[in-house]
């Protein structure tokens, strides 16, 4: 992974979908977490990301294609320094559906008290810690 946004840019669908299905607020329900719909909309959460990340890096990603290539697995630990100095690590399980050649929806799935901690998100809406 890295901070490369036009790059990013190039391989989302216009009606790219981005989904963060588990998150601090503990909740699963639709409406309760975090959901991008098209180009606009996820340029501004990767311009937020970025901005709270000096470096990003996946470690022993592992890739699982289906058969037919239009969706595509991967598993990998993240290492990202923020630009407080702080080191964030995360494990990750992402999901991409490609259709004509272009992403049309990654979900994305870590632990969410981890990324909490390391972006100052209140966990269950309630506490905020600084390290755990």
């Amino acid at each position: 992974m890295n901070k490369d946004k036009a790059a990013k840019l190039r391989v989302m669908g216009e009606d790219m979908v981005l989904e963060i299905p588990f998150n601090e607020s503990g909740k699963t329900e639709d409406g309760h977490f975090r959901r991008y719909t098209g180009k606009r909309e996820i340029e501004g959460f990767v311009d937020t990301a970025f901005a709270a990340e000096k470096s990003v890096r996946l470690v022993s990603a592992e890739y699982v294609v289906s058969e037919d290539g239009r969706t595509v697995f991967v598993e990998a630990r993240g290492e990202v320094e923020m630009v407080s100095g702080k080191i964030y690590r995360n494990r990750y399980v992402l999901r991409f559906d490609v259709e004509h050649g272009k992403i049309k929806c990654l979900r994305e799935f870590y632990n969410p008290i981890t990324s909490a901690v390391a972006f100052g998100r209140p966990i269950a809406g309630q506490v905020t810690l600084d390290s755990l």
